[in-house]
């Protein structure tokens, strides 16, 4: 069978991890984080921006590069493999209301759901990410 040079079934590593440990898949990560969130819709961030833009901190949790490269207005840089180590620095109040941006809205999801974890109980998700907002055709800032 190895002389076939077959490529191995898509997440098969996923699923062996998942079943030998007892653990969960990257699907079930997603839908209880999404369970436990608010999304906020684009028309919405898109009003809220025109209306007052600083009632509401955009938390961009993509890497450098693509912040960099384009952003919503107004977006602060925090990449989710940093949010639980810096977030008390740039978020020193749990209150304000977070919304949180990623390319395709699934990364931004689990960051919106660790920071309710952490107690910041207003974290939302934009539904969509950056793809969806470019797609568009909305306001980027670079």
């Amino acid at each position: 069978m190895n002389g076939l040079n077959l490529a191995a079934p898509t997440h098969l590593t996923e699923a062996l991890r998942t079943n030998m440990s007892g653990g969960k898949t990257v699907r079930q990560l997603l839908a209880e984080a999404g369970a436990k969130i608010p999304f906020m819709a684009m028309d919405e961030l898109s009003g809220r921006l025109d209306r007052r833009p600083n009632d509401l901190v955009i938390v961009d949790v993509r890497e450098k590069d693509a912040f960099e490269a384009g952003r919503v207005p107004g977006a602060v840089h925090l990449p989710r493999g940093q949010l639980e180590l810096r977030v008390n620095e740039m978020l020193p109040d749990p209150s304000v209301e977070i919304l949180t941006v990623c390319e395709f809205g699934k990364v931004s999801t689990l960051a919106a759901a660790t920071l309710r974890e952490l107690g910041f109980l207003r974290a939302t998700a934009l539904d969509g990410g950056m793809a969806a907002w470019r797609e568009a055709g909305r306001a980027i800032e670079t």
